[in-house]
């Protein structure tokens, strides 16, 4: 079985390729215990974990962000695919499927499944289940994943260990979208169950213990889960510290083992001495303006690339975000397949050069509309510097802090505002990740440039060797770098600081790909 599509680091792999950079750098190594294997956990440790966000309801079909909620989900669902650390990078692999196969089409994708699989509540894993889950996502009045689907047009159950899922396009991007909480498998005896937000029934390796929502939540290792390596440590409880320095004086104090660490905590974090460890992984989620082409500056090509040239990327990494987010004036991040080592034009920081742009259009006295998100740092100060950096090159800007979910809301409806700052996450494929960041509302609501989506298309057929859908994605970033389908400012890495008793820290999946921890697999040594 080969995935096309995502690039390798290293020799081919057969059952899963790497989907993002190969590794990541340890920049202060204390703390030998994180790449242990699971033999050195203590069976009965209790991992606890600060994050930087707080914990919502467990719903995996109604949360409002499926990056956000991941490292609150993973530990009580399971999916058909998952991404795993392997020895190439963060490959795509089967969870509860065993393999898949495109039909001869490339509009067909069938999962064999494992036979040992159980819910929370006794109920066993099947296709049955699989159907019922899914259809839920798709379907459920008020679902926030219903979106990631829109290519599914039927879901057969031939027998009890087969699923067949039938798409209206070719998909090779579905098997990465199963592996995500929108992929995640509720029991077919729960998915009516009015209160799954707070009492979720998975086939995870853990159970809930208790939720506070805003604040904490605990979990409790699952008897008989099929995947043992997956709850190495007893209990899991994740914290959420808005504040930095709470995070790290808590790492610090002993009151948590591993700590998320922000581009600001990086001077704390990577210094906190003997019995720490710290690992940063390669850059994933980028900071960027999104724009809005539905207004009629906006619109404008012109106008996108001034902005991108007005932006001092160099001086926004130093002197807000601790030298820990690489400026990157393209759409896609390095090690992510579609990155162009040549890309059509090099957003360097030139403000004469954006004066001449605007001059040439003919553009003055221009003022545009923007918000981020309120008190998310370091976004709010992000805003500040590119507002300044704006108004020097004559574009006035009307800046306003938003909630971020009233924001999304607002700008999604296309019509109010003409940007949004904020972080831009990568999803487990380029594939995804250009389509949730260009055709997703929320994130680009208004008309996108010729040729996009054709050749973001042609990138979608599984029939593609590796080397020709890396190139047709390598297209679709020439053209949406070129647009200046975003102001693109830096990318920043995953970094996690930890006491030496943690192990795992620096082989969590996802963390290669997105700013997120992922929990199994991580433990507390004896």
């Amino acid at each position: 079985m080969r995935f096309p599509g995502v690039k390798m680091c290293g020799a081919a792999v057969v059952v899963a390729v790497a989907v993002t950079g190969c590794g990541g750098q340890s920049v202060a190594s204390n703390g030998d215990l994180a790449t242990l294997d699971a033999s050195a956990a203590n069976p009965s440790g209790h991992l606890r974990v600060g994050y930087f966000l707080p914990p919502r309801p467990v719903d995996p079909y109604t949360v409002p962000s499926t990056v956000a909620a991941f490292p609150y989900l993973t530990p009580l669902y399971d999916r058909l695919t998952q991404i795993v650390n392997g020895e190439n990078g963060s490959e795509l692999a089967p969870m509860v499927a065993t393999g898949w196969e495109f039909g001869p089409d490339g509009r067909s994708l069938t999962f064999k499944l494992r036979d040992d699989v159980t819910f929370s509540d006794g109920t066993f894993l099947d296709s049955a289940a699989v159907k019922a889950s899914l259809e839920r996502a798709r379907n459920l009045p008020g679902s926030t994943v219903a979106s990631y689907f829109s290519m599914v047009s039927d879901i057969e159950t031939p027998d009890a260990s087969t699923v067949t899922i039938r798409t209206n396009r070719p998909a090779s991007d579905l098997p990465y979208v199963l592996s995500g909480v929108e992929g995640m498998l509720i029991s077919p005896k729960a998915v009516g169950n009015p209160d799954l937000d707070v009492q979720p029934v998975g086939s995870g390796p853990y159970v809930l213990d208790s939720l506070r929502v805003g604040d904490s939540v605990s979990y409790v290792r699952r008897d008989g889960y099929w995947d043992p390596s997956a709850q190495l440590p007893e209990r899991i409880t994740i914290t959420g510290f808005a504040d930095g320095n709470a995070r790290m004086n808590a790492l610090r104090s002993g009151q948590i083992d591993l700590a998320y660490a922000m581009p600001g905590d990086y001077t704390q974090a990577s210094n906190l001495g003997r019995g720490f460890g710290f690992y940063s992984y390669p850059p994933s989620t980028a900071y960027v303006v999104n724009v809005n082409t539905n207004s009629a500056t906006m619109a404008r090509p012109e106008i996108r690339q001034a902005m991108n040239f007005a932006i001092d990327r160099d001086g926004i990494n130093k002197s807000i975000l601790h030298g820990q987010c690489a400026p990157n004036p393209q759409a896609a991040t390095p090690g992510q397949v579609g990155f162009l080592e040549d890309p059509p034009i090099r957003y360097d920081f030139d403000p004469e050069r954006a004066r001449q742009i605007l001059a040439t259009a003919g553009v003055t006295n221009l003022e545009i509309d923007m918000m981020s998100p309120a008190r998310v740092s370091p976004v709010v100060e992000i805003a500040t510097a590119v507002r300044s950096q704006l108004e020097n090159i004559g574009i006035k800007v009307n800046y306003q802090e938003v909630d971020q979910a009233e924001m999304n809301t607002r700008f999604s409806q296309g019509d109010a505002y003409d940007a949004v700052l904020n972080g831009r996450v990568p999803r487990p494929s380029s594939l995804q990740s250009f389509q949730y960041w260009y055709r997703s509302p929320a994130l680009f609501p208004g008309p996108r440039p010729a040729g996009f989506d054709e050749t973001l298309d042609r990138a979608f057929d599984p029939a593609l060797t590796a080397d020709q859908q890396a190139g047709a994605l390598e297209d679709v970033t020439s053209i949406a770098t070129e647009q200046a389908m975003n102001v693109f400012i830096c990318a920043t890495p995953t970094q996690f600081a930890y006491s030496d008793k943690v192990i795992g820290a620096t082989d969590m999946a996802m963390s290669h790909i997105q700013g997120v921890p992922d929990l199994r697999h991580v433990g507390i040594a004896k």
